[in-house]
């Protein structure tokens, strides 16, 4: 198996001297500008012929209906993954105020004081691009937005929609939808023997050269009680710009210096026990512990318990003792949580990049399946001159 690690090159640069689409001063591949248009990797055509996903159906039903393994890991591959540079957030293209989607709601509920928001009365369809640039500001700053109630916003909708802030990411190693490699299927039923393993605070695939950026999350199978009641498996989200400000202000001043070092491995060792290889080489990556919203200009802590492994240039029980300290500091700060109850065609969007998640196992045995969708983003970087949640004022509402 292939080791690829990947060091952080520095860089200071804010919001307004990000490169846009299309710079390649860098020489580096670029992100492509053109509409997402479903075509699968080469080595996946003609694994599953005439295999399509209806729009009118649960990914999860209808594989099981046709007799199809699901999650699937049916082996193929892909090339090793390339640093991409020129993007652009949609959220940076928005007016600060929001007002395209805000007033456009029919109601606007805030969660908590200081994390998660849900939008009524909109459909994530309809919406124009105008109002998806003030979404993905919104999730900047209040971490996640939720819209109950979106019925026809079927997987690949779910799958277009989220194209919109990024080129859709595709797994190293999760089963995928057959003909949709782009959607993590998050499912457990009743084998999820161990399914408290992933019940940890994280961000998705830190170990990617280009993080995940604005994401999409929508249930279509929930655990059930059996009057019929949706009880469990909620999934909690925390603000990672106050829970890196609690921190001591001399301890963040020496973390912002420093950089850790994140790991898909630890996947690749999974795959590994069941006989299977990752579709690309795993990597070990170096990112900064503090890093930059390119949307808010805000510092968060970019840390995950599942992923990240050492700190770069500490003696190893130095960055053990380090890494566990800062992994119990994002669980004690309760009081910068939310909690979303999931309902049928509910969906979440959040920024990966700047707030933790994780799901809450108390549903076993019963079953619980959605679809995850990730926008990749800009390679995670840290700007001096980024600010402190407390030092900013977000505009178009109140919380505080």
């Amino acid at each position: 198996m292939t080791t690829v690690t990947v060091q952080e090159s520095s860089s200071s640069s804010g919001q307004t001297k990000l490169p846009i689409v299309g710079d390649t001063s860098d020489n580096k591949p670029r992100w492509s500008n053109k509409p997402f248009d479903f075509t699968v990797p080469p080595d996946l055509e003609g694994k599953f012929p005439g295999y399509r996903t209806p729009e009118s159906e649960s990914p999860y039903l209808y594989a099981r209906r046709q007799g199809i393994q699901y999650p699937n890991y049916t082996q193929w591959k892909m090339e090793p993954y390339v640093e991409k540079s020129g993007f652009q957030d949609k959220g940076t293209l928005s007016h600060p105020e929001k007002s395209s989607l805000l007033k456009a709601a029919k109601e606007v509920i805030h969660l908590t004081p200081y994390c998660g928001t849900e939008i009524v009365g909109l459909k994530l369809s309809e919406l124009t691009d105008e109002q998806k640039n003030d979404l993905a500001r919104l999730a900047a700053e209040r971490g996640v937005v939720l819209f109950r109630d979106q019925d026809d916003l079927h997987i690949r909708a779910q799958i277009k929609f989220t194209s919109y802030f990024g080129e859709p990411h595709i797994h190293h190693q999760s089963g995928i939808i057959p003909d949709l490699p782009w959607v993590h299927p998050v499912y457990k039923d009743e084998t999820s023997v161990n399914g408290l393993t992933s019940q940890v605070w994280h961000s998705d695939v830190p170990y990617e050269l280009n993080s995940a950026g604005i994401s999409t999350l929508r249930f279509d199978v929930l655990p059930q009680t059996d009057s019929g009641e949706f009880i469990g498996g909620d999934t909690l989200f925390a603000n990672g710009y106050l829970i890196y400000e609690a921190l001591d202000p001399q301890f963040r001043s020496w973390l912002e210096t420093l950089k850790a070092r994140s790991s898909g491995f630890g996947q690749a060792a999974l795959a590994a026990k069941s006989g299977l290889e990752t579709r690309r080489p795993p990597i070990i990556t170096e990112h900064p512990i503090v890093r930059t919203n390119p949307v808010t200009g805000l510092k968060s802590l970019y840390i995950a318990e599942n992923f990240t492994t050492e700190i770069v240039g500490l003696e190893k029980r130095l960055s053990r003792s380090v890494l566990d300290y800062l992994f119990d500091h994002v669980r004690r700060c309760l009081q910068f949580q939310c909690r979303i109850k999931w309902t049928p065609n509910a969906v979440a969007v959040w920024d990966n990049r700047s707030h933790f998640h994780t799901g809450i196992f108390d549903y076993f045995p019963k079953t619980r399946h959605g679809t995850r969708v990730i926008a990749q983003a800009e390679r995670p970087y840290f700007d001096k001159d980024s600010k402190l949640f407390s030092e900013v004022k977000f505009k178009g509402y109140t919380t505080v």
